[in-house]
């Protein structure tokens, strides 16, 4: 090339950018929505909707892939997450060890009980017996930023089918989270959250969820169907499920079909029409969390109509829920970002000659106290075992002078002598050691405050059973399905973006794309 050419497209390539700098320096007045609206769907797999995307309708789902900026594969980089880990990933863009938030449940050393990991009995429950609240949440949230932005002047709504993802979404600071109460069936809230609106208590009392739940059906949208999301399966037999069960309604089976989701579009337009959200001076937020997994959580292979269904329902409620929004606060005036979990809850049927065994945790748990013992005279060492993680008593340890990581080293070597465990891994091994991929997983997903001394992983083929009486559990699996995230909004050009995208990553973009701080425990970098 000669020297005057390059020169010249040297020169041309400089104005260029000096004048693209200017432009954006020059136009102060870029894009502020009136409204954020956050959606994250529950179980939603990139790789089943894609399969039905030429049967979704218009201004639906269809709508935010042709108009947004899609990463197609969401991946979550911890180990045995699940559906509550990935969204409080999503909604902090830090792993469990930075927000506090390993799974649902978590197992009380001090009550020696499972309970929800929001549980806070310093707060009572509004239209709910169950005490919650959000203090176990080690970050802030993409709502509390904007808080911090508007300087506390955005209003800020949080829904959900449970109390986990609702306060996921609405995090510290927002004005109220709701969702629906597995016992009355009310929009329940925590008195941790101060702005309970009077026209929802109203709506709690005149027309409850019970109200309608007595004639409620869910049966398929078209009576024949391809299953192009389960493309094995042949056989379409229809189905009819209803949600009352000898005279009473049940509301955990309603939360697991595409009925809660109309139920969460229909609080949505209250909030949007009765509470003005997105009119006003400042920009507020709707935090909203839709369930597109499986009936009553099973295997997707047993209901694989109803999951297909389900899938072209979503879209339908997402449809309904934009159509409000642009009436009430106009599209042009909205930026909305949609994350799915991908599916974390492993309940797929297994091959049965691949069952190898079976680990009973009260026997393991039996035989480790009683060889601690051998070791350190009597004592209960042991106090229980949970989700694979087996909690020693520290008290005991300590009241014997012992080193907890000498004993938790000691039980680790006793338990990897078991039949069917792969492997054994000490609260100290996950907390201070770094020397392979496996232990930086464990680190990712574990939680200080509520994690065991020892985490015990299975060899493929092996189920885990409580006691000799309890139920078997899933075989559990170490990955994932990726998830899914989609940007729109008017700023936002549409493109798909193919390559996997860490989930950490996600919030920090839609934090950059609306020019407020990324939450307080996050350390990655926004998308390019």
């Amino acid at each position: 090339m000669k020297k005057g050419k390059s020169n010249h497209i040297l020169t041309t390539t400089l104005f260029l950018l000096v004048a693209v700098n200017a432009m954006a320096a020059g136009n102060p007045n870029r894009f502020a929505p009136k409204l954020i609206i956050g959606i994250n769907v529950d179980q939603l797999r990139p790789d089943y909707l894609y399969a039905i995307e030429d049967q979704l309708g218009e201004g639906g789902l269809k709508l935010l892939l042709n108009n947004g900026f899609v990463c197609e594969q969401v991946t979550f980089d911890i180990d045995k997450p699940d559906a509550t880990a990935t969204m409080a990933i999503l909604a902090t863009g830090a792993y469990p060890f930075q927000n506090g938030i390993p799974s649902r449940e978590v197992y009380n050393a001090k009550t020696q009980k499972r309970e929800s990991i929001f549980t806070d009995k310093d707060y009572l429950g509004n239209f709910t017996d169950d005490n919650y609240s959000a203090k176990v949440l080690n970050s802030t949230t993409l709502a509390d930023e904007l808080r911090v932005a508007s300087d506390n002047t955005s209003r800020i709504y949080s829904i959900a089918p449970d109390p986990e993802a609702a306060i996921i979404g609405a995090g510290h600071s927002a004005n109220c989270a709701f969702w629906i109460d597995d016992k009355q069936g009310k929009w329940a809230s925590t008195t941790y959250y101060r702005n309970f609106p009077n026209y929802i208590e109203r709506k709690n009392k005149d027309k409850p969820l019970s109200y309608h739940l007595s004639e409620a059906v869910w049966e398929p949208m078209h009576k024949s169907v391809t299953l192009d999301i389960m493309p094995y399966h042949h056989e379409v037999r229809g189905f009819n499920h209803v949600f009352y069960q000898y005279g009473q309604p049940v509301y955990t089976w309603f939360k697991s079909s595409p009925l809660v989701n109309d139920a969460i579009v229909g609080l949505s337009k209250i909030l949007l029409t009765t509470g003005s959200l997105g009119r006003g001076k400042n920009t507020d937020m709707l935090q909203l969390t839709f369930y597109c997994g499986t009936w009553q959580h099973d295997s997707p292979e047993r209901y694989a109509e109803e999951l297909q269904d389900m899938y072209l329902r979503l879209d339908q409620s997402i449809k309904e829920l934009l159509s409000a929004i642009d009436s009430q606060v106009g599209l042009s005036n909205t930026f909305i970002y949609l994350t799915g979990t991908g599916e974390t809850t492993h309940l797929h049927q297994e091959i049965e000659e691949t069952r190898v065994g079976t680990f009973t945790a009260s026997r393991c748990t039996s035989l480790l106290n009683s060889y601690l013992v051998s070791l350190y005279g009597k004592g209960n060492y042991v106090s229980d075992m949970v989700d694979w993680q087996i909690y020693l008593n520290h008290r005991a340890i300590e009241q014997k002078n012992l080193k907890l990581n000498d004993v938790q080293q000691a039980a680790a070597d006793f338990v990897m002598m078991f039949s069917g465990v792969e492997d054994v891994v000490t609260q100290y091994q996950i907390l201070h050691d770094d020397f392979n991929e496996r232990i930086k997983r464990m680190r990712r997903a574990y939680d200080r405050k509520h994690g065991g001394d020892l985490v015990v992983t299975l060899q493929s083929g092996w189920s885990f059973k409580y006691n000799d009486n309890s139920q078997e559990q899933p075989q559990m699996r170490h990955n994932a399905t990726p998830g899914i995230a989609i940007l729109y909004g008017p700023d936002i050009s549409s493109a798909r973006l193919s390559t996997p995208v860490d989930a950490t990553c996600i919030i920090p973009t839609v934090a950059q794309a609306l020019r407020i701080r990324a939450p307080s425990a996050c350390q990655a970098s926004p998308l390019p």
